[in-house]
């Protein structure tokens, strides 16, 4: 009989207490560490995001006092391994790490600081190597839905790293 991905889990965290790993606390505001989490990985993986507007998209903006988030969520493709023991979360095709959210008053450029990965999640994921995905919208302060249309980054955290990420806005209605 093949164990529930819930016997997996305990089993998993049952092995990682055993092996003295200690659980790495989350900062306040921010999802994303793992129950029963090994020591994090080396983070040298900040990175900047630069956001433009269209002239029309400024001025609704700051016409209704709107702000611009970017939002940032850190992921993995499973490892084959991780599949085949079906571990909690590989049925979705990724691994979720890490999201983060800042907030802009109109365009500009916002740092993203390091992220310390749970270095047991890191070994589930292709090649250990994070995935980054950057969506922009609207901070919804005037309109209770998004007033942008912009594009997004999807690829590896090492690109964003080396290279930064620019994201073009414009409003939907143009």
């Amino acid at each position: 009989m093949k164990p529930s991905a819930r016997t997996t889990l305990m089993l998993a965290l049952a092995a990682a207490a055993s092996t003295g790993c200690e659980r790495t606390p989350t900062p306040a505001g921010e999802a994303g560490a793992p129950a029963g989490a090994a020591a994090p990985a080396r983070a040298d993986n900040g990175f900047e995001v630069e956001v433009t507007l269209s002239e029309a998209a400024a001025r609704a903006l700051a016409a209704g006092g709107e702000s611009v988030v970017v939002s940032a969520d850190y992921f993995g493709y499973p490892t084959v391994a991780a599949q085949q023991r079906e571990l909690p979360g590989t049925g979705d095709g990724w691994l979720s790490l890490h999201e983060r959210k800042l907030e802009l008053e109109g365009a500009g450029r916002v740092a993203f600081a390091p992220v310390n990965f749970d270095a047991g999640q890191l070994q589930l994921i292709e090649r250990g190597q994070p995935q980054l995905l950057i969506n922009v919208y609207s901070g919804r302060r005037s309109s209770e839905d998004n007033l942008l249309d912009c594009g997004t980054f999807q690829d590896a955290l090492a690109v964003a790293v080396r290279s930064g990420v620019h994201i073009e806005c414009k409003l939907i209605a143009e």
